[in-house]
């Protein structure tokens, strides 16, 4: 047996002792059995034994057993809830992110609180949101098409509501709804009012007195909330809400649109772009409501 370095020959002995020792240890017996044991298996004694048995655990009550699994599936809804992605188109195209700024607490109320229903509730969202922006029209995006699409926004949006809010959150989610629509009525509004005195002072340098008496007239009719524009708005918005179904919506579309005065058919091509309008907005409707059926 080689020296250990460092350490003096009395300790080594002991070391070499007490090892040869241990090596030599007779087996042990278990007390029970009678059986011998293995030098490396411990044995225990009756008395740890029944230590052991008071240590262990009793089974547990079936209230017990019923809040563990209740506390397991929580944990697992907590590991499989939705998450708002920011990525969104609904979030990201400059056509809509600005409506749907106010959009994720509606998002958050996604009924059955899965990552597939809050993703297509965006994808659907968005697409409502993009069909009702101004500018992007095939035939008409004048004032009147403009009350068509927000009132045809409203109530697609409160039907997307009606698919994938639960019924105890639909009145919150359709607040947050009109809230956005109400936004886009008041910015409206301030353009048709911004538009109205532009008129005026143009009337005032350029124009008659004839000019500048109707410019101020319609100025004021724009205050009150009596102008074209505005009584257009009304009337749809009413057509949409109160019809007993979205034909009629569209009959009262059209007389609102045949109504637009017309002097010398001067507005007539303005007139027959909103009625072709009309009819892209009546096959979008019964497009979005065959993909809401789905």
């Amino acid at each position: 047996m080689g020296v250990i370095s460092g350490v003096t020959d009395s300790v080594a002995g002991r070391y070499v002792a007490t090892t040869a020792g241990a090596a030599n240890a007779a087996p042990a017996t278990e007390s029970i059995t009678g059986k011998t044991l293995p030098a490396s298996v411990v044995a225990i004694s009756p008395e740890g034994r029944a230590r052991l048995a008071q240590a262990t655990a009793e089974p547990l009550t079936a209230e017990q057993q019923e809040n563990n699994l209740k506390d397991l599936h929580a944990g697992k809804s907590a590991s499989q809830t939705a998450v708002i992605n920011l990525g969104y188109d609904l979030f990201n195209d400059p056509q809509t992110n600005w409506d749907a700024r106010t959009f994720p607490p509606l998002l958050g109320m996604t009924r059955d609180n899965t990552q597939a229903s809050m993703d297509k509730f965006a994808a659907d969202l968005h697409e409502v949101l993009a069909q009702g922006q101004m500018g992007r029209n095939q035939y008409d995006n004048s004032d009147t098409s403009e009350a068509m699409a927000l009132s045809l926004t409203q109530a697609k949006l409160q039907k997307l509501v009606e698919k994938y809010v639960a019924p105890d959150q639909q009145q919150q989610a359709t607040k947050i709804v009109d809230g956005m629509i109400d936004d886009k009525i008041a910015e409206r509004e301030e353009r048709t009012l911004l538009s109205a005195q532009g008129m005026l002072d143009i009337a005032r340098q350029y124009g008659t007195g004839t000019m500048q008496s109707e410019a101020r007239q319609y100025l004021e009719q724009v205050k009150s909330g009596t102008a074209r524009p505005q009584v257009e708005l009304t009337t749809m918005l009413a057509a949409t809400k109160l019809s007993s179904n979205m034909a009629e919506t569209f009959s009262a579309f059209a007389r609102v649109i045949n109504a637009t005065p017309n002097p010398d058919n001067k507005a007539q091509p303005s007139i027959d772009g909103a009625l072709k309008q009309l009819e892209v907005y009546r096959q979008q409707w019964d497009d979005f409501m065959k993909k809401l059926a789905e």
